[in-house]
C-alpha cells in the first residue's frame, strides 16, 4: 500500500508539472536556438573580413600590453596600497570633522551665554581652534593620499587605453554578433558553464519552480477589458502567449502554429501598434477562455471541418459547451473590431466586417431587426406609396412571388417557395396572400399607362453612351446575365450596386415614368437617395430609350398569382382564430364580405412578412420591426438558439447564423407549426462570401463592455453623421475617399476623365465655397463628361459632410480670412514669370477665356481659385500634384535651382524677380499661388463649356492611347 501511495504521489507530481504550455515552450526554445544560431552564422559571414582586421589590431595591442605586464602588476599592487592609505586618511578626517562639529556647537552655545552676561568666562574657544587646526592637517594628508591614488590610477588606465580602445572598436563593429552570442548563451545549455547548466535544470523542477522558472505561464492582466462572472466584473487575465510565443517575433513569420508571427504587427500586439498586447491582450479580439493554458481549456474553435477532425485526433479536442464566448474561428476574427469601432463608417483592416455591415444595411436586415449600434437609416427598398403609377398589378404580384425570376441579382428577398411554404398544398395560400397584398398596394386604382410612351423615347444608342458617361454607372449596372457581374462580392463591387441592376425595365414600367424619374427623382419619392443629374430633355429621352430596350418576355408570359376564395376564407379564419375565441372568430368571419377579407388578409400578410421594414407603405408608417432584436446577438447563449430537428450542424452561434442565412426557414423542418406561426425570414440567396461577411457583423453585435480607455476615439455626432451620409449617398461609387472607392473609373476607362480623388478634400477647398458647390454643382473640370449630381439634402446635412471631410484632415476651420497678396512684391512677379514659363493657359480657363489646347486637356478655371482653394493646400498642390492626387495630368511647375539663377544670362532667361529669390522654392510657390489668386474673370463657366460641347461633341476620354502625347 505504501508503495502504491508513493507511486501515486510521484505520478501526481509528474502529471501536475507536465503542462501543455511547457511542451510548447521547450519546442520554442529549440526553434529559437536554431534561429539564433542561423542568425549568428549570417552575422559572422557579414563581418568576417573586418572582424579579422579588428582582432589583429586588438591582438597587437594586447601583445604590446603584455610586455608592460610587470610594471602594470606593480602599479596595481601600489594602487591597492594607496587606496588603503586614502581610506585610512579619509576616515581620520571624517572622525575629526565630527569632533570639530561638536566643539563648534559648544563654542556657539558659550558665545550666546557670554552675550547675556558681562561676567561670563569663555572656556571653549581654545578647544574649538585646536580641533580646527588638527582637521586642517588631516585634510592635507587626505588630499595627498587621494592625489597619489588618482595619479597611479591614471597611469594604469593609460597603459590599458590602447587595448581598451581596440577592444571597444571591435565590440562596436561586432555589436550584432555579440548580442546574438549573448542571447544564444542564455538559451542553449550546451554553451553554458556547468554551474549555469545545473541552475537552468534545477529552476524548473517541481516545487522549486515557484522561484524563477524558465518554463512558466506568461500572462497579461488587462484591467480595461473585463468579463462578467455573474455578480462581478473581473479583469481579463490573458495567457495566450504561454503557447503562442513567437506571435510578436517577426522572425517567426514562416513558423508552424502555435509559434507563427501575427500577420499584422503594425496594428496589433507590439508597443508601436494601436493595439498593444499589454492593453488589449489576445482574447479581447479573439474571445476564448483567457485563463486557459492548454489547447482545449483555451476554447479554440476549428475554422473548417478538416481542422476539427485533425484537432480531435491530435489534441483530443472537444468543445466546451458551457463557455459562452468560445474563441472565434479565424474567418470571423474581425468581428471583435466593432466593439471599439462602432462609430467608424469604414475600418482599415476590417474588409470582411465592412462588407458584412454594408450588406446588412443594403439588404435591410436592420429594417426588420432592431440593432442598437447599427440602426436603419433609410428604407433600403423604394417607396410603394405611388406604385400604381409606376407599374401594373400583374408585374407587382409576379415580382413579390419570385423577384429572381425578373432580376437575377435582385436584392428583394424571396418570401415564397421556401423550405416551409413550398409544398403544393401551400401554393394557393401563398398566391392568395400575394394577390391580396397587391390589391392593397393598388387600392387607389391602377393609374399606370403606356399609351404616351413614344413621346418620351429618344435614341437608345446615344442613351447607352450617356448612361455609361454622365454618372449613372456610379450606382447602377445593366447586367442581363450573372456572368456580367464580378465573380465575388466585395465592398468595392457593392459600390456599383447602390441602385438596382436596371435590366428588363421595358417589361416593368413605362417610358413616361422612367423619363420623369431620371429628370427629377424627388418628385416621385422625396426621400430617395437617387440624385438629380440635371439631364436635358433630350438626354433624359435617350437614357429612357436605352433602359426601356431591355425586356423579359418569359417574365411577361408568367401567370400572375390570383386570389382563391376558399383559401381567402381559410387565411382569414386562421388569423381570426389566433386573435379571438373560436365562436367570436366565426362570427366576425361571417360578417365580412369579399373585399373585407381581401383587405384583412392583405393587412395581416403585410404585417406578417414585415414589408414596411424596407418599404414606405401608406398606413404602416409607425409599424414596429417584426424580427428578433439583434443588438447583442453575438453574446446570445447558444442554448437560446432554436436548432429544431437539424442535427448536422455544430452547436455554435456562428454555425446557426450561417445556416439561418443560407436557408432561413430550415429550422421549421419536421415541425408541426400553424401557418401563422411559421418562420418568416425571407431568403436573400446570399453567396458563401456574403454569408461569412454578415455572420462576422452579427458576431460583432455583443453585450461586451470595454473601458473607454480602449475604445476608439469618439467623434462628434455631426462629423459621424457626415461620414454616414457619404456612405449612404454612395459618394465612393464615383470618388476615391480615404483610399477607397472610385469604381466608376473602371467603366470610364481612364482615371483622368473620372471624378476626382477626394484625398485631402478637407484641407483643399474653402468651406463656404464647398457648401455652395454641393448645393448647386457647377462645372469644375471641363473635360469630364461625368457630372456631379444634385442631392436632396438639408443645409445641416451638407455641413455634416463638410465637417467629415475636414475631420479626416484635422482641419476644423469653418471660416477663414481672405488670403492677401501684394502684386508688386518680388515673389509675386516671380510667380508671374513661372506662370508664363509653365504656359498654364494651355490647359486652364482664365474666366471665359478658353485654353489654347484642345478640350481633351482642359483643366479647371483658374479665375475661381481664390474663392475655391485654400492657400496652404494650393501651395502644396503646386509643389507636387502627384503626391496629393496620384495619376493626375497636372504637372508640377518647373522651379529653377540656385545654380541656374547664378549664371551670367540668368536674368535674361528667368527674369530678375526669380533671380532675386536665389533658388528659394517656397517663395516661388508662394508667388505662383498669389499670381493664380489674382486672375480675374467669371467663376462659373458651365454655360460656355456646355455650349462648346453641344456644338463640337464629346468624343474622347475612354482610351488612354487617344491622348495627346504633347499635353
Amino acid at each position: 500500500m505504501s508503495i502504491l501511495f508513493l507511486v501515486s504521489i510521484t505520478w501526481m507530481f509528474i502529471d501536475d508539472n507536465d503542462d501543455d504550455f511547457k511542451v510548447y515552450q521547450k519546442e520554442y526554445r529549440h526553434l529559437e536556438i536554431g534561429m539564433t544560431e542561423a542568425a549568428l552564422e549570417v552575422a559572422l559571414v557579414e563581418v568576417q573580413a573586418e572582424r579579422e582586421i579588428y582582432e589583429d589590431k586588438y591582438n597587437s595591442k594586447a601583445k604590446a600590453f603584455e610586455s608592460q605586464q610587470a610594471i602594470l602588476d606593480e602599479s596595481v599592487q601600489l594602487q591597492i596600497q594607496l587606496k588603503g592609505e586614502f581610506y585610512k586618511a579619509n576616515m581620520e578626517f571624517l572622525g575629526q570633522k565630527a569632533q570639530v562639529d561638536a566643539a563648534k556647537y559648544l563654542y556657539e552655545a558659550e558665545e550666546v551665554h557670554a552675550h547675556e552676561s558681562d561676567h561670563y568666562e569663555n572656556h571653549e574657544t581654545k578647544n574649538f581652534n585646536t580641533q580646527k587646526e588638527y582637521l586642517h592637517k588631516l585634510k592635507l594628508v587626505k588630499e595627498d593620499k587621494e592625489a597619489a591614488m588618482l595619479s597611479n590610477e591614471k597611469s594604469i588606465k593609460a597603459m590599458q587605453a590602447d587595448v581598451k580602445l581596440a577592444q571597444d572598436e571591435m565590440n562596436l563593429y561586432l555589436k550584432d554578433v555579440n548580442l546574438v552570442i549573448k542571447k544564444l548563451d542564455k538559451l542553449d545549455r550546451q554553451r553554458m558553464t556547468m554551474a549555469n547548466k545545473i541552475g537552468d535544470f534545477i529552476r524548473d523542477l517541481p516545487i522549486i519552480d515557484f522561484l524563477d522558472p524558465y518554463y512558466k505561464v506568461k500572462q497579461h492582466v488587462i484591467t480595461d477589458i473585463q468579463y462578467d462572472v455573474n455578480f462581478a466584473s473581473v479583469p481579463t487575465v490573458d495567457r495566450c502567449t504561454s503557447c503562442h510565443l513567437g506571435i510578436m517575433n517577426p522572425d517567426f513569420e514562416d513558423a508552424e502554429q502555435p509559434f507563427t508571427t501575427h500577420p499584422r504587427l503594425d496594428l496589433y500586439l507590439t508597443s508601436a501598434s494601436s493595439h498593444p498586447v499589454e492593453q488589449y491582450g489576445c482574447t479581447g479580439c479573439h474571445d476564448g477562455r483567457s485563463r486557459g493554458t492548454d489547447f482545449v481549456s483555451s476554447v479554440h474553435m476549428p475554422n473548417t471541418p478538416e481542422d476539427k477532425e485533425r484537432w480531435e485526433e491530435e489534441y483530443d479536442w472537444k468543445q466546451m459547451h458551457h463557455w459562452i464566448k468560445p474563441m472565434m474561428p479565424t474567418r470571423y476574427s474581425q468581428s471583435a473590431c466593432f466593439n471599439c469601432h462602432a462609430n467608424k463608417p469604414f475600418l482599415d483592416g476590417g474588409d470582411k466586417l465592412n462588407l458584412g455591415l454594408a450588406l446588412i444595411q443594403k439588404s435591410g436586415c436592420n429594417g426588420c431587426h432592431m440593432i442598437q449600434d447599427f440602426p436603419k437609416r433609410r428604407d433600403p427598398g423604394p417607396s410603394l406609396a405611388k406604385l400604381n403609377t409606376k407599374t401594373t398589378k400583374e408585374w407587382t404580384s409576379k415580382w413579390i412571388k419570385d423577384p429572381k425570376s425578373f432580376r437575377h441579382n435582385a436584392r428583394m428577398p424571396s418570401f415564397f417557395g421556401q423550405d416551409n411554404n413550398s409544398a403544393p398544398d401551400v401554393v394557393k395560400r401563398n398566391d392568395t396572400e400575394i394577390a391580396a397584398m397587391t390589391e392593397y398596394l393598388f387600392k387607389d386604382g391602377d393609374k399606370f399607362s403606356k399609351k404616351r410612351s413614344r413621346k418620351y423615347l429618344g435614341s437608345s444608342e446615344n442613351g447607352e453612351v450617356l448612361f455609361n458617361a454622365v454618372g449613372c454607372r456610379g450606382c447602377h449596372v445593366v447586367a442581363p446575365s450573372p456572368s456580367d457581374l464580378p465573380d465575388e462580392v466585395t465592398s468595392h463591387s457593392l459600390l456599383a450596386a447602390q441602385g438596382p441592376n436596371l435590366i428588363n425595365l421595358g417589361s416593368k414600367t413605362s417610358a413616361e415614368w422612367v423619363y420623369k424619374w431620371v429628370k427629377d427623382p424627388t418628385k416621385y419619392w422625396p426621400e430617395t437617395k437617387m440624385p438629380n443629374l440635371r439631364l436635358s430633355d433630350s438626354e433624359a429621352k435617350d437614357i429612357t430609350a436605352y433602359l426601356m430596350s431591355f425586356t423579359d418576355s418569359e417574365f411577361e408570359a408568367m401567370e400572375s398569382p390570383e386570389i382563391d376564395a376558399d383559401e381567402l376564407d381559410a387565411i382569414t379564419s386562421g388569423w381570426l382564430n389566433k386573435m379571438y375565441p373560436e365562436t367570436d372568430a366565426t362570427s366576425r368571419l361571417a360578417d365580412m364580405d369579399y373585399h373585407d377579407k381581401v383587405e384583412y388578409v392583405a393587412d395581416k400578410s403585410i404585417r406578417y412578412y414585415g414589408c414596411f421594414g424596407c418599404h414606405e407603405i401608406t398606413g404602416y408608417e409607425g409599424a414596429k420591426p417584426i424580427g428578433t432584436e439583434l443588438s447583442t446577438q453575438g453574446s446570445k447563449p447558444v442554448g437560446k438558439l432554436d436548432f429544431g430537428y437539424i442535427h448536422d450542424i455544430d452547436h455554435t452561434n456562428y454555425a446557426w447564423f450561417e445556416q439561418k442565412l443560407r436557408n432561413p426557414r430550415i429550422f421549421d423542418r419536421d415541425k408541426v407549426v400553424a401557418a401563422e406561426d411559421k418562420l418568416r425570414m425571407p431568403n436573400f440567396n446570399f453567396s458563401e462570401v456574403e454569408v461569412e461577411a454578415i455572420v462576422t457583423a452579427l458576431l460583432s453585435f455583443t453585450a461586451d463592455n470595454f473601458d473607454q480607455r480602449v475604445m476608439a476615439t469618439q467623434v462628434a455626432d455631426d462629423i459621424l453623421e457626415g461620414h454616414r451620409i457619404i456612405k449612404d449617398l454612395n459618394c465612393q461609387g464615383c470618388h476615391i475617399i480615404e483610399g477607397t472607392g472610385g469604381q466608376i473609373a473602371d467603366v470610364i476607362g481612364n482615371p483622368a476623365f473620372s471624378p476626382p480623388n477626394l484625398n485631402t478634400q478637407g484641407s483643399k477647398t474653402q468651406p463656404n465655397w464647398l457648401f455652395e458647390f454641393l448645393k448647386n454643382p457647377t462645372i469644375i473640370r471641363p473635360s469630364l463628361q461625368v457630372r456631379m449630381p444634385s442631392f436632396n439634402l438639408s443645409d445641416e446635412d451638407w455641413n455634416s459632410v463638410i465637417k467629415a471631410f475636414q475631420h479626416v484632415e484635422g482641419n476644423d476651420l469653418a471660416f477663414e480670412s481672405d488670403h492677401p497678396f501684394d502684386s508688386k512684391s518680388t515673389h509675386f512677379k516671380a510667380g508671374t514669370m513661372l506662370e508664363e514659363l509653365g504656359a498654364c493657359n494651355n490647359c486652364h480657363f482664365y474666366g471665359t477665356t478658353f485654353p489654347k489646347q484642345g478640350a481633351q486637356t482642359w483643366a479647371p478655371n483658374l479665375a475661381m481659385s481664390k474663392h475655391r482653394l485654400r492657400p496652404d493646400w494650393m501651395k502644396e498642390w503646386l509643389r507636387d500634384p502627384q503626391a496629393i492626387m496620384p495619376g493626375t495630368q497636372m504637372p508640377a511647375p518647373y522651379l529653377p535651382t540656385e545654380d541656374l539663377l547664378t549664371t551670367d544670362d540668368a536674368a535674361a532667361t528667368w527674369g530678375r524677380s526669380l533671380v532675386k529669390l536665389q533658388g528659394n522654392h517656397d517663395a516661388m510657390l508662394d508667388g505662383l499661388r498669389d499670381r493664380i489668386y489674382s486672375i480675374k474673370g467669371k467663376s462659373d463657366i458651365s454655360k460656355e463649356v456646355k455650349a462648346y460641347f453641344k456644338e463640337n461633341g464629346y468624343d474622347f476620354g475612354g482610351d488612354k492611347e487617344d491622348e495627346d502625347e504633347d499635353w
